[in-house]
């Protein structure tokens, strides 16, 4: 389990920071140009496409030291933060052209994406963390 997670994070995370450099090139070859946009529309790109970035970066630093921690909890809490943070690149990518679209009502798919990204990385820090049995 612990190598196809760290596998599907390092894949993951590559094919997304690969998608956050098309979702550049679709943002400069916007028609009408983003630059003749109102701000709060070009905003709704820009946002969203530095949210497909920031999914690619931690599912890679995810993979890069990817290690399952010992006992059942805590092994739970980081295949469910694994499983969130993998989920929210997908929600996020599918965001940048769905929600800028659909003009400037609430993007529940972009805030999905955002709220799984921090549970995850929440998990996987809980799950990671030791508690001192004593001070000494």
């Amino acid at each position: 389990m612990q190598g196809t997670l760290r596998t599907a994070h390092l894949v993951v995370g590559a094919i997304t920071v690969s998608a956050f450099l098309v979702t550049g090139l679709v943002m400069s070859g916007h028609h009408p140009a983003l630059a003749t946009l109102d701000w709060g529309d070009r905003l709704l790109f820009r946002s969203r496409h530095i949210y497909i970035l920031a999914a690619g970066l931690v599912n890679l630093a995810l993979g890069l030291r990817y290690a399952l921690p010992d006992g059942a909890g805590r092994r739970g809490a980081a295949i469910a933060g694994s499983l969130l943070a993998l989920a929210s690149a997908v929600m996020l990518f599918f965001a940048f052209f769905a929600e800028p679209m659909a003009g400037r009502a609430p993007g529940a798919l972009s805030a999905s994406g955002l709220y799984a990204l921090f549970a995850g990385v929440m998990l996987q820090a809980a799950a990671s963390l030791r508690l001192a049995r004593g001070a000494r």
